[in-house]
């Protein structure tokens, strides 16, 4: 395979440390990924150079921030091919994007209306949908897919002319598994509903269009693909922001205010109330840009070459109940019976190794594939076949010394 990690590996200083007198190996991908030169210099270049409150001042530094905050909107814009800039609506990430859709969109919804996710869904994109139900009356609905992102049972049902929202993630962030987006965003708009994709375990993996999904809404984390924390995005298209009543309201994202009546802002200042993280938006485009100078293609092969070759060995060696497809997809989510979840993850990060471990917030999935929770090992760009190998070989001396307990 022609691409090479190691060159991409050197522009993260995070991986060159040694943990426990071992070479770190960070297979925690999934959670949140290590940060490249170009994001960090992004970040510390803005606060040592362009520090200021955006669109609010009359000066020299304010100006400098306002435009690299709005040019960071629009190379958001440009990944995933939105078509204004002003479509894009800065958040904290994916978790505050949803509830920003989910608050915003209360009014529209009477008792008997209906909500629809999947069995796959992160708490993110389940409590909020849950919430809302229980405060406007509707029901909330559960779609049915198997591990593999199969349909458990005839899905037509599912949706109704009483479906008023449609939420999905784009791929588990438990088991790495695909949902049949496509087929169920176009069930969905049949019935008029609002749809809104998960995106956040995708973006650093796949190109994403959101022209071409057509749905409502898109969110995702900048920390999920090379950026920072504490920043997102939520793609709207026009007249589904529009009717978005504010999850915040305060300053920015007022016009004119009297004592008795406010006028809001256009968008995307509308749902952008307060001081936003800006160095956070400077950041995230830097990452973008990181993701645009890659050939996204080759990155990704080389991801879903390294969860296959996990794959591999693991079910090679038996005595291991794995719960992430075959193919396509990168990372790794598995079980070893008889031995706890934290007694391997203890021994696994004794040597370096740094996987997780748990429910990965999705109890109602873990409860459908009978087991309390998981060790998962996902894959980034940076991560190497020695590394995939070196937790392999961790994995199994772990099974030997903690099965003979």
């Amino acid at each position: 395979m022609a691409f090479d990690p190691s060159l991409l590996r050197s522009q993260f200083p995070i991986l060159s440390q040694q943990v426990n007198s071992h070479p770190l190996t960070y297979l925690d991908n999934a959670a949140t990924t290590q940060k490249p030169a170009c994001v960090l210099k992004a970040v510390h270049d803005y606060y040592c150079t362009s520090n200021a409150n955006v669109h609010r001042g009359a000066h020299f530094l304010s100006d400098k921030a306002t435009n690299q905050f709005e040019q960071a909107r629009e190379v958001v814009q440009d990944f995933i091919n939105a078509p204004l800039k002003s479509h894009i609506i800065w958040t904290k990430g994916t978790t505050e994007s949803i509830n920003m859709v989910a608050y915003g969109l209360e009014h529209i919804l009477k008792q008997g209306d209906e909500i629809l996710i999947t069995s796959l869904e992160h708490h993110a994109n389940l409590v909020p949908w849950q919430q809302l139900a229980f405060r406007t009356g509707a029901r909330l609905r559960v779609l049915p897919l198997t591990s593999a992102g199969e349909w458990q049972e005839e899905f037509a049902s599912y949706f109704t002319n009483r479906t008023r929202i449609f939420a999905a993630t784009q791929v588990s962030n438990a088991i790495g598994t695909h949902t049949p987006l496509k087929e169920m965003l176009l069930r969905a708009k049949q019935q008029g509903a609002f749809t809104l994709v998960d995106g956040a375990q995708a973006v650093a993996h796949y190109p994403v269009d959101v022209e071409e999904l057509d749905c409502d809404f898109y969110v995702f984390s900048g920390h999920k693909m090379y950026g920072p924390t504490g920043i997102g995005a939520l793609y709207g298209k026009q007249h589904a922001l529009e009717v978005l009543i504010p999850y915040q309201t305060g300053g920015e994202m007022v016009l004119k205010v009297a004592y008795q009546a406010t006028e809001f802002n256009v968008l995307p200042y509308r749902l952008e109330a307060g001081t936003p993280n800006i160095e956070g938006a400077i950041g995230l485009a830097a990452a973008s840009e990181f993701l645009n100078k890659q050939d996204r293609n080759a990155l990704l092969e080389w991801e879903q070459k390294l969860a296959n070759h996990v794959y591999t060995r693991l079910k090679k060696a038996g005595g291991i109940e794995i719960y992430s497809p075959e193919k396509h997809t990168t990372l790794v989510s598995f079980s070893v019976p008889n031995i706890h979840l934290i007694d391997l993850n203890g021994y696994l990060d004794g040597q370096g190794i740094g996987i997780r471990s748990g429910s990965h917030c999705t109890h109602p999935l873990m409860e459908q594939l009978g087991v309390h929770g998981t060790l998962r090992a996902s894959f980034a760009c940076y991560n190497t076949l020695e590394e995939a190998d070196r937790f392999c070989d961790a994995l199994f001396d772990a099974m030997e010394l903690l099965g003979d307990e």
